[in-house]
């Protein structure tokens, strides 16, 4: 075989892969996370064997203190969001926003009146009725409770509406659990043969050039994720923290919630302060006063969510992310939404280290040949 035809045979063969890839990228969500997760994991790990910690003794430790973190921020989220769902599934809820909604059109018509332009017609005739629209909102979400409850234990059935939303099913959601620590426990200890492996079949020529570019690559996906992660913890943590000494319940959920959403620029914090905004709106201001007004909810949010987002970008992220991935706010933009129209959450989550890592690919191995052909005479 000569070395065209067999040039040619591989290249097909790597592009049946990437089709093949593509086909079943919802089954390698999994993988690839825990891939990305082994990365950020990896530099600790040398760093335990360093101080002479075997292999095995440095993972054990990583994961064992990892998992129990984990699990009790699980229990914590789970048991809060049990809580808000039975609350929204009871009439009371349902009333209290009836009232509420009544209560604000009461106290501002003239305002409402000028801003839909009929100064002089009754807002019933252009409002639909509070009672209506809240009881209608309650049985759609009465229904897709009992969908859910049927064939499933009732006390974790209310999860699934969430749960269904972000993941399509909670059966995806529980295999990307259980497979995400399996897979990110054996690649920590396989990561560097299977880099070596790689290394291996590189053509001899460019294979120094290649590991180089692959390295910093690689240390710019980890320093990403390892700094990303750990300023949506403590954004998270500072967010519950000020929304429960001011009265917000769930500050937990929100905090948390807020935090993950942290890792999406830009769209992740809007929706989480709105969330939140609407969240306290439907909740009493503390146990024993009267409900929280619009007022209220919004000064209480704004103040804990504009806070926390001063202290990531003035603080957290510069002394712990460091500097920038250098992609123009416009590229970021497009790059989250071409990740997510792709492959779902998970690529708007990983849509900029990717970005940044084509990047780089595109400096090395693109731009010195277009540039050798553009000063080319004739």
């Amino acid at each position: 075989m000569t070395a065209t035809r067999r040039n040619w045979l591989l290249g097909a063969l790597g592009v049946l892969l990437l089709i093949f890839a593509w086909h079943i990228r919802a089954v390698l969500n999994p993988l690839i996370a825990a891939y990305f997760l082994a990365y950020v994991l990896h530099p600790l790990v040398l760093r335990l064997q360093a101080r002479g910690w075997s292999r095995l003794r440095s993972v054990n430790t990583i994961f064992v203190t990892a998992g129990g973190l984990a699990v009790v921020l699980a229990v914590g989220l789970g048991i809060q969001a049990l809580q808000y769902s039975r609350e929204i599934a009871s009439e009371d809820w349902r009333d209290r926003q009836v009232a509420k909604v009544d209560h604000f059109l009461e106290e501002h018509q003239d305002s409402v009146r000028w801003g839909l332009g009929v100064a002089d017609i009754s807002l019933d005739e252009k409002i639909p009725s509070a009672e209506g629209v809240f009881a209608e909102l309650h049985e759609e979400y009465l229904e897709r409770r009992a969908e859910l409850t049927a064939g499933q234990d009732k006390r974790f059935a209310p999860l699934g509406i969430p749960v269904r939303a972000i993941f399509g099913s909670v059966l995806e959601l529980i295999s990307f659990l259980i497979l995400l620590p399996i897979y990110t426990y054996f690649l920590l200890f396989e990561l560097e043969r299977i880099h070596l492996f790689i290394a291996r079949y590189i053509p001899k020529r460019e294979r120094r050039r290649i590991s180089r570019v692959g390295g910093k690559v690689g240390e710019v996906i980890s320093a990403f994720f390892r700094g990303r992660l750990t300023v949506c913890f403590l954004k998270g943590s500072v967010i519950t923290a000020g929304l429960a000494a001011l009265g917000v319940k769930y500050a937990l959920l929100l905090g948390m919630g807020a935090g993950f959403m942290a890792l999406v620029p830009f769209a992740g914090p809007v929706l989480a302060f709105l969330m939140g905004f609407l969240l306290a709106l439907q909740q009493p201001a503390a146990v024993g006063q009267e409900e929280m007004t619009l007022f209220g909810a919004l000064w209480r949010t704004g103040l804990v969510y504009g806070l926390a987002e001063l202290l990531e970008g003035y603080y957290l992220t510069p002394k712990i992310l460091g500097g920038s991935l250098g992609l123009h706010p416009v590229v970021v933009l497009v790059s989250i939404f071409a990740g997510a129209a792709a492959f779902g959450m998970f690529g708007a989550l990983l849509a900029l280290p990717v970005t940044s890592a084509l990047v780089i690919l595109f400096r090395e191995f693109v731009l010195p040949p277009l540039a050798r052909f553009a000063d080319e005479d004739g």
